[in-house]
């Protein structure tokens, strides 16, 4: 699979921040930097692959909760990093298409309800009950539109609700007249995706300081 093109990665990473209300991506050498600020995870730099540049930022990296991310093979990852990383569960970054015009309907005893988010549109899928069901967000931005945060409690599984998020999602991308659709999957989240017609463009890896 070919390497990706770093200002791919910024799109997509753009739009990461601005769903977690966190500062955008800055440039850093070879690579980007974003300064997350939460308790698990204090700042990650992104990579289009696992070279020199990676590593070079890796030897220097000492503190806790730092992460390293690439478009590449975990084990790539791996072999590039000092025994000190530890390498997480693969991801997948994902190009999607637009949707099917005829949207699916909530099953009874649901409804969709829409709010805004730091900068990201959310869709909400909540039973009679309150309780929410389903949920994810879209941030539209330079061009982009950018999923995020695709859930379904475990409770409401297997009704087809996170592909009624990803529906309702796509109509805002569509509304705003944005063809680029990139989300970063989980193994889980890949095969739900994959039904609607996106593709995986490049594997996803990332690795962290747990300790100093």
């Amino acid at each position: 699979m070919a390497t990706i093109d770093l200002a791919l990665i910024e799109r997509w990473l753009t739009g990461w921040s601005l769903s977690r209300g966190v500062p955008a991506p800055l440039p850093y050498g070879e690579g980007l930097v974003v300064e997350v600020c939460m308790p698990t995870q204090l700042r990650r730099y992104v990579f289009a692959d696992a070279g020199h540049a990676l590593q070079a930022c890796a030897e220097g990296i000492h503190e806790p909760y730092i992460f390293l991310k690439a478009a590449v093979e975990p084990g790539m990852l791996r072999d590039a990093l000092p025994a000190r990383w530890s390498i997480e569960s693969p991801g997948y970054l994902m190009a999607g298409p637009a949707q099917a015009k005829d949207r699916i309907a909530p099953p009874p005893g649901y409804r969709i309800v829409r709010e805004r988010q730091h900068g990201a549109q959310v869709v909400r899928i909540l039973h009679e009950n309150q309780e929410q069901a389903a949920s994810g967000r879209v941030v539209l931005h330079g061009g982009c539109a950018v999923f995020d945060q695709i859930e379904t409690a475990d409770s409401h599984r297997r009704r087809g609700l996170g592909s009624i998020v990803m529906q309702a999602l796509d109509a805002i991308a569509e509304e705003a007249g944005i063809g680029e659709r990139l989300l970063v999957a989980t193994e889980d989240g890949r095969a739900l995706y994959t039904r609607l017609g996106w593709r995986v463009i490049a594997p996803w890896s990332s690795a962290v300081l747990v300790t100093a």
